[in-house]
């Protein structure tokens, strides 16, 4: 189930990014920062993605995010996020796990927000690597390892500036037991908020005109695109 979930995930995320070809010069966004929920599905049961009742989870905010954005779709996420186990729910197939997990994770992300012509909707797909902290009580999964992270989530922006973000992602244990009982998912929800530039330009997005989400494409201005009369003095005919 694992295996085929990860192929889900990897298949679509090298197809679609071929999609830059098409896409303008324009950055969407320079940095993104977001705080949120994240909610820990490791239970031992890898067909059991809906068993809510199961999920890891706090009622404070337990993820921060920032990320960076390169060009034409192609972005950066570094993000840390925690739980406390409180050994109620299933961990691997047990009770009484008790502990506090935390995991650091560096993706490489993909945005198919320009290919949709700009809008209320940006789903996007993330891949990259990570650690985890697991409570060592759990003598069936490691206390510490890597991981390599694939998933997909979408932003729901309601202006230019500001919006919410769902995201789901498999972590697969780098262990001896890869596939094994150091995978889990991470699902997250929380605010976002992109900045156009940095340094406190009166360009950017917090700008009061520029909070209205725009959905036009954005253009790249050249000297090509002045009118043969743009450089006209006074006085000539």
């Amino acid at each position: 189930m694992k295996i085929l979930l990860a192929i889900v995930f990897f298949v679509p995320f090298l197809y679609f990014t071929q999609g830059y070809k098409i896409q303008d010069n324009a950055n969407t966004y320079k940095m993104m920062f977001g705080l949120g929920w994240s909610a820990w599905d490791n239970d031992g049961n890898p067909g059991g993605v809906f068993s809510v009742d199961q999920i890891q989870a706090e009622v404070f905010p337990s993820r921060l995010l920032v990320d960076y954005y390169f060009y034409k779709g192609w972005s950066a996420e570094a993000s840390v996020a925690f739980v406390r186990y409180k050994g109620t729910k299933l961990v691997n197939d047990q009770l009484n796990v008790k502990g506090l997990g935390l995991s650091a994770d560096a993706n490489l992300k993909y945005s198919f927000y320009n290919l949709m012509g700009k809008g209320l909707l940006d789903p996007y797909v993330i891949m990259g690597m990570g650690a985890t902290v697991h409570p060592s009580v759990d003598s069936l999964s490691k206390p510490f390892y890597p991981t390599f992270n694939v998933g997909a989530g979408v932003n729901l922006w309601f202006n230019n500036a500001v919006g919410l973000q769902l995201q789901s992602a498999g972590k697969i244990g780098l262990t001896s037991d890869f596939f094994g009982k150091s995978d889990y998912l991470q699902h997250s929800i929380g605010l976002v908020v992109r900045l156009e530039s940095m340094g406190g330009s009166s360009d950017g997005e917090f700008k009061k005109e520029k909070l209205k989400l725009n959905t036009k494409k954005k253009r790249i201005k050249t000297k090509g695109n002045r009118g043969r009369g743009g450089n006209k003095k006074d006085g000539d005919a």
